[in-house]
């Protein structure tokens, strides 16, 4: 297989890491950066596969109508497609998961999905999330090289599932109503998932004095006093 990854996050550079010593990939290159992917493929090239892992940019019609591009995300597509699909998964609660491998169609995350791996979302912080995610992204992406091109997709059902946009800064924002309102488990889960790199949960008073919540954790009592 002649193979070309771009991915820029430092969980995708160390997918990228971990796919680089496959005895099954002939042609191995990589791109982190959205203008030396539009400067590569200026003029044709002789690639099986085009790899996008936590790729922000739009991939241009040209590249996708000639070449099989396919993606990663974080959840049990069709659910959760769109944008911060860890983050809206666990603010709705879900704990078990999936990494989807698919391909990158015109609409955003409805491809046909080629292979999935278990995710767990539990944990007190990203890190321990993308770390879990860099072991599914690599099991797939290596199951999905040894069965290339003997491997068959299947069609997303875009009637289930649900879309959700990505979420924006200030959404990170737990005002006193929230506090008042959501169950210590669901305040957990909030700051949990906007620990660093996201920009983190915080609380403003009266004045605009924001306090910023970088760690957290949760103990339930039941287990707590067994």
């Amino acid at each position: 297989m002649n193979l070309l990854v771009c991915g820029y996050r430092d969980w995708a550079k160390e997918v990228i890491r971990n796919l680089s010593s496959n005895e099954k990939i002939k042609v191995f290159e990589s791109i982190n950066d959205h203008k030396k992917l539009l400067e590569k493929f200026s003029k044709p090239q002789k690639f099986d596969v085009i790899l996008f892992i936590g790729w922000s940019w739009i991939i241009p019609k040209n590249i996708t109508d000639q070449y099989l591009c396919i993606g990663i995300h974080p959840s049990d597509l069709p659910d959760f497609r769109g944008g911060s699909p860890i983050q809206n998964q666990i603010i709705n609660g879900i704990t078990k998961s999936k990494v989807s491998l698919f391909t990158l169609a015109s609409k955003i995350d409805s491809g046909e999905i080629w292979l999935k791996d278990d995710l767990s979302l539990q944990g007190d912080d990203m890190n321990s999330i993308f770390n879990k995610i860099i072991k599914s992204s690599t099991n797939l992406l290596n199951d999905f090289i040894e069965r290339y091109p003997d491997i068959q997709s299947s069609t997303q059902n875009l009637t289930e599932g649900s879309y959700f946009k990505r979420r924006k800064p200030e959404q990170s924002k737990l005002t006193k109503n929230d506090l008042e309102k959501m169950s210590v488990k669901s305040i957990y889960n909030f700051i949990r998932c906007l620990t660093d790199p996201y920009p983190n949960a915080y609380f403003e008073d009266d004045k605009g004095d924001k306090v910023f919540f970088k760690e957290v954790s949760f103990i339930e009592k039941s287990k707590n006093n067994a």
